[in-house]
């Protein structure tokens, strides 16, 4: 394995707190800083919500609302 694949992987963990990121993204090769951002990306993509409304205080009247600053479904029936 060489260190461009290994400093990916270590990028790629979950809830892992890293002091020297900016030194692993340095040990990358192209193709896999290409792969890394556009890794970055999707993630981004995954874990987005509407918070805008939630900072306005807006009401919404649809199945979906905020709690803890987390988005929720409801299902209030009368």
């Amino acid at each position: 394995m060489d260190i461009s694949t290994k400093a990916l992987q270590t990028l790629r963990m979950k809830n892992i707190y890293l002091e020297n990121k900016k030194e692993l993204v340095g040990q990358l090769n192209k193709e896999d800083k290409i792969f890394y951002s556009n890794w970055l990306l999707a993630q981004e993509e995954i874990t987005s919500y509407d918070g805008v409304n939630e900072l306005k205080g807006e009401l919404s009247f649809s199945s979906n609302s905020f709690e803890d600053g987390l988005e929720s479904n409801s299902n209030n029936h009368e």
